[in-house]
């Protein structure tokens, strides 16, 4: 009992070894064949001795009986298992050839058998070449034996072996049920794998399918967190502006610029992490504007030169010649804020040494130009066994210095991708306490002979007390602040505090401007911006609606180009920047 249990956990092991289901199914094929045989020989062996079969007959049997046993233990004892199935399937080849070599059978139904024996268990067991080469190497024997004997009536000069009518007819039952049984264990096994694997494909569509509410869910709640931030966010920034504007003691501007970082701080974060949930949602797209590439440069030096000189970097901007009169078309916002996000970044890592942005024309066509960007600090460098994971989410350069030079750890993840979204590739390289180099090469359009518009400049100059502004807001705060900001300007606004009462208030009263939120109860902003334009009589001037709302997913609504809707602006905004739309959209 024992010896047989030890037997059973070495077969379970080879067994373990192996997860597909059709490999174990291979495995067993192979177990029960040399089984088979094991019992098949030593039947044929003790019977061949007891009716005297004749020596010859006797030996061949045991030398059979001994390879198929060998076979086993090598099956049993020895990694992989496969080579007990070389074994197995080469005693068979020599069976056959000895066969045709020491008897004048000839070609007989057991020859026959054995042959298909050994193309089903080469194929079956070893697969596709093995199973080839057994099958040539066991048909050439056979094929050569019919074509001598039976086509040129010529016999090979071997020994004449006889057995039993008995003897033969039980090989030849034995092997025909082997033969059936290795056909149905292997495609009942085949069968069973596909009905596996289908039921696999259903949990892996299932699963697909609940990733993508998950994915979408996500999406969903942080639009909707992106706009419940937003709201009172909007609210410490206006009043924050309203507070500067109205309050001129020095003494107070430290602190009011103070409150006003910390707020854009945490919205910048807030971007970050939108405009990842964004890309990983496929749902960003570049634009195609005309820009100066030299001014949009100048720009972002501009923008970070007074927070390197308050932490005593030295910062540098290195333009090339060829920059100064060169217009582009791209996307100026995206390549904005990836040329922030790298400044930001290494500045933030620097805490004294210097921060350089270069750009220089790598090529140039007559209408393509590539520009090679690039961003080198003296920081704190990034750790070797950081680098590789550099751009993954939410990692941070080092994590002991997470408290020093804290953020949200998206900002590289932010740029590779964008950086992708162009057609390249950011790369860097970086040495821990030395400093970090990143670059990358954007291709553009060049514009030829076309004047871009001046910024927005006459409108300062401008009045706009005159406007007749309607606020549809239900938060009190952004009223109050909307509000305020307007009476700076010598402007008394009308607030209606959802959609239908701004679908009213037009009714009973001509405006010239609606500042209209979108996440309105009783009637959506998208709604009333509607009924308001389908409202207006022939002939008359329209009144314009713009949109001033915290949520991104109507901002993108809006660059898609609503119908309902003049413009837009995404809260908090700056009022400077409100004054100039109204400016422009209430021009005659």
């Amino acid at each position: 009992m024992k010896i047989s249990r030890y037997f059973r956990d070495q077969y379970q092991q080879v067994l373990d070894r192996e997860p597909e289901m059709l490999t174990k199914a291979r495995i067993r094929i192979l177990a029960q064949a040399i089984l088979a045989f094991i019992f098949l020989f030593s039947l044929m062996f003790i019977y061949s001795a007891v009716a005297n079969w004749g020596t010859l007959i006797a030996v061949r049997l045991g030398i059979f009986l001994l390879l198929f046993i060998s076979a086993f233990v090598l099956f049993l004892f020895k990694q992989p298992w496969t080579l007990a199935g070389h074994l197995f399937l080469a005693c068979f080849t020599i069976l056959i050839w000895s066969g045709a070599l020491l008897s004048r059978q000839g070609v007989t139904l057991v020859t026959v058998q054995y042959t298909l024996l050994i193309i089903t268990g080469g194929y079956y067991i070893l697969g596709a070449r093995w199973g080839l080469i057994y099958s040539l190497a066991n048909l050439f024997p056979v094929i050569v034996l019919v074509i001598t004997e039976y086509l040129f009536d010529y016999h090979f000069p071997t020994q004449q072996i006889t057995t039993k009518p008995y003897a033969f007819v039980f090989v030849l039952v034995f092997n025909f049920v082997l033969l059936v049984f290795i056909h149905y264990h292997f495609f009942r096994a085949f069968r069973k794998t596909n009905k596996q694997e289908q039921l696999l494909k259903a949990d892996l569509q299932a699963a697909l399918a609940e990733a993508q509410e998950l994915a979408a869910a996500k999406t969903n709640f942080l639009s909707t967190m992106s706009h419940e931030l937003r709201t009172p966010l909007n609210a410490v920034i206006g009043m924050t502006n309203i507070l500067a504007f109205e309050n001129k003691q020095p003494e107070q501007k430290e602190n009011l610029d103070i409150l006003r970082f910390s707020a854009e701080n945490l919205m910048a974060i807030i971007n970050d992490i939108l405009d990842f949930n964004k890309m990983d949602a496929g749902q960003i797209q570049l634009e195609k504007n005309d820009f100066k590439l030299d001014d949009l440069l100048k720009n972002v030096y501009g923008a970070f030169r007074s927070k390197a000189a308050s932490k005593n970097v030295d910062f540098f901007y290195l333009p090339d010649p060829e920059l100064l009169s060169l217009t582009v078309t791209g996307d100026q916002g995206r390549l904005t804020q990836i040329l922030f996000n790298l400044v930001e970044n290494a500045l933030k890592y620097t805490p004294a040494g210097y921060v350089r942005l270069q750009a220089r024309v790598g090529s140039k066509t007559q209408d393509q130009v590539r520009i090679l960007f690039r961003v080198e600090d003296s920081g704190i460098g990034i750790p070797q066994d950081r680098q590789e994971n550099i751009f993954d989410p939410f990692v941070q350069v080092l994590t002991k210095t997470s408290r020093q030079y804290h953020g949200t750890g998206l900002g590289l993840t932010i740029v590779s991708r964008l950086v992708a979204l162009h057609g390249d590739v950011l790369t860097f390289a970086s040495e821990e306490g030395q400093g970090t180099t990143f670059s990358f090469g954007l291709s553009f359009p060049i514009v030829h002979h076309k004047i871009l518009p001046n910024a927005v400049s006459a409108p300062s100059e401008k009045t706009i007390d005159t406007l007749r502004v309607l606020i549809a807001e239900d938060n009190a705060i952004n009223v109050l602040v909307l509000k305020k900001i307007l009476k700076n300007w010598n402007i008394l606004p009308d607030v209606a505090f959802n959609g239908q009462e701004a679908v009213e208030a037009c009714q009973q009263k001509e405006y010239d401007v609606v500042l209209m939120d979108i996440n309105m109860p009783v009637m959506d902003g998208f709604e009333a911006a509607k009924l308001i334009k389908e409202a207006t009589p022939p002939g008359k001037m329209p009144v314009r609606i713009m949109a001033v709302t915290a949520s991104v997913s109507a901002a993108d609504e809006q660059l898609g180009g609503h119908r309902y809707l003049d413009d837009y602006m995404l809260k908090p905004f700056n009022p400077e920047l409100l004054k100039e739309k109204l400016l422009i959209l209430c021009q005659p």
